[in-house]
């Protein structure tokens, strides 16, 4: 048998004869291979797409946190309670809950070079109608609903487009974890200005519109970044080979954008393990997310102080991920520990909620904070790195990252709308009771870490979540790694029904990487399919409850 021929299937379960029960992988060879019509990419255009990546999400970032940071003058000047201002900020997250799939397609489809271009205009334009909103005294609360519907629009999976350019430029455990590194220290460093700043140049300027608008003109030059990006991608792939990582074995690794389908099979066989990292981040990643919408207003009230310092306190955790978040990367890519960064990470979230909730000492608070600034700095690259290394096909990645942000963007709508609730339940008016919600949030996430990285080690996670395993490894020890796993899965065999020893260590990986064939798999990610869209719903009907509930107190 050629290794060109070879297809790993499994034995047959009782539901074998469904169509995606089946797992066929049929490779013609190991990684990406390139013809020499072109030059190899030099390392120099991969740094400038690196920089201008990064510049396209800068105007997305440097704004995403103004509202919250001016969260009692917008409060004050819109004559607005904290459930119609928690609805003001999870109308964003509201939008993506299903927006975010639905460009995940296209993302995989079109690739993240023109969905950059398309999504940086639309941030822009909500940006633009935010600033107006606040201008020449119209203090309109639903145009600026508006302006940040349109904005969230481009929000949500700018992101997602983001990464799909690093997928495509730079393979797992060579360079690709720095580039998500790097991209997110740059995406710290413009929050971190934007809400420093802000309450700053409110008082200093005259008006809590000239921070908005100044978050429209960055958002300006980020969209003229993605412009550049789309043609700089262009340019490369006309002029040098450009090895696509996000392609499967058996496809041509140059010169096409298009690199995915619309394909809802992709979503039906997403490993359990997948899930299993799903449910991680919609408690920890929301969690760490949600509560930069009262970090600023809560600091004020611990610290007793004004909007203007406790804008700069409240903006201090975004310092440490501009430095550690690169470094980080750089360890992913060296050592992997992609599950004990994620454990870790839920720990510093619980720590820090824990001390803001039980102690109301000035040093516990600095305590709370920094262990929040590390909770941050260890969340964003390992969710994105993981992500790509569990999943058995590359080129459905922007769809994966999409299930992902969309149950993270529903569960924020869950906790900041309930928080808000709280707050306006409070006679004094206080955070107290809603950083309980955040805590809940922080003692699920660490309890399903401490489940993941069991699994890493245990038999029976070795077994059934191989993936898991295999995000744990050194790079350079995968391919040892999936051999000694392969020996475990006692499903795994050929055509002939016996071990082959033909089959290429990729297309093992793969098969380890995808779902375990039978009936018992396909009922737990049907169950985690319905679970994700359950959680969708339930954001939806709590989003009306939080308009009611902003509406009465109104009246009231």
């Amino acid at each position: 048998m050629s290794i060109a021929s070879v297809c790993i299937t499994t034995v047959p379960p009782a539901d074998v004869k469904g169509k995606d029960n089946q797992l066929e992988r049929c490779s013609s060879n190991s990684a990406p291979s390139y013809s020499a019509a072109n030059p190899k990419l030099p390392l120099r255009w991969q740094v400038a797409m690196i920089a201008l990546t990064c510049m396209c999400t800068f105007g997305n970032h440097w704004s995403i946190g103004l509202i919250t940071t001016l969260k009692t003058t917008i409060e004050k000047n819109l004559n607005i309670n904290n459930s119609e201002f928690a609805t003001l900020v999870s109308v964003t997250n509201l939008v993506n809950t299903l927006l975010c799939l639905a460009l995940g397609f296209i993302i995989d489809r079109f690739g993240g070079p023109l969905l950059s271009v398309a999504l940086t205009s639309l941030h822009l334009a909500g940006a633009a109608v935010e600033a107006g909103a606040t201008t020449n005294g119209l203090n309109s609360y639903y145009v600026l609903v508006a302006g940040k519907i349109i904005a969230a629009i481009g929000d949500g999976s700018l992101d997602n487009a983001q990464h799909k350019i690093f997928t495509t430029y730079f393979a797992p455990g060579n360079g690709f974890a720095l580039s998500i590194g790097v991209i997110w220290s740059m995406a710290n460093l413009a929050e971190y200005v934007g809400q420093s700043t802000a309450n700053v140049m409110s008082q200093n300027l005259g008006s809590y519109s000239w921070p908005l608008w100044i978050g429209a003109i960055i958002s300006l030059l980020s969209f003229l970044c993605a412009i550049c990006v789309f043609a700089l991608d262009k340019y490369l792939r006309s002029h040098y080979e450009v090895v696509d990582y996000c392609k499967r074995f058996d496809q041509p690794s140059a010169g096409s954008v298009k690199v995915g389908t619309f394909n809802w099979l992709a979503v039906r066989q997403m490993p359990f393990t997948f899930w299993f990292v799903v449910l991680f981040v919609t408690f920890e990643d929301a969690g760490v997310q949600s509560f930069v919408s009262i970090s600023t207003q809560f600091a004020q009230q611990r610290l007793k102080t004004g909007a203007t310092v406790g804008g700069w306190v409240s903006s201090f955790y975004l310092l440490l991920p501009v430095v550690l978040t690169p470094l980080e990367g750089l360890f992913i890519d060296a050592y992997g520990h992609r599950v004990t960064i994620l454990f870790l990470s839920g720990c510093m979230f619980l720590i820090s909620m824990l001390l803001l909730r039980f102690s109301e000492t000035l040093p516990t608070f600095v305590c709370a904070y920094i262990f929040y600034a590390f909770a941050q700095s260890l969340t964003s690259a390992p969710q994105v790195e993981i992500v790509r290394s569990i999943i058995p096909d590359p080129q459905y990645y922007a769809t994966a990252f999409a299930i992902k942000k969309s149950l993270v963007q529903g569960s924020v709508v869950i906790i900041v709308t309930v928080a808000g609730k709280l707050q306006d339940l409070s006679p004094t008016d206080s955070l107290e009771s809603a950083t309980t919600v955040w805590l809940m949030y922080a003692f699920a996430c660490v309890l399903i870490s401490t489940m993941l990285l069991g699994a890493c080690y245990t038999s029976f996670g070795l077994q059934y979540l191989p993936a898991a395993r295999l995000s744990q490894v050194r790079p350079k020890h995968l391919e040892r790694e999936v051999e000694r796993l392969w020996e475990l899965r006692w499903h795994t065999v050929t055509e002939e029904g016996e071990s082959d020893k033909s089959v290429t260590p990729k297309e093992k990986e793969v098969a380890l990487k995808s779902p375990v064939p039978s009936s018992v798999s396909l009922y737990a990610r049907w169950v985690a399919v319905g679970a994700g869209f359950t959680v969708i719903f339930i954001a939806w009907v709590i989003f009306g409850f939080g308009i009611e509930w902003g509406a009465s107190a109104t009246r009231a």
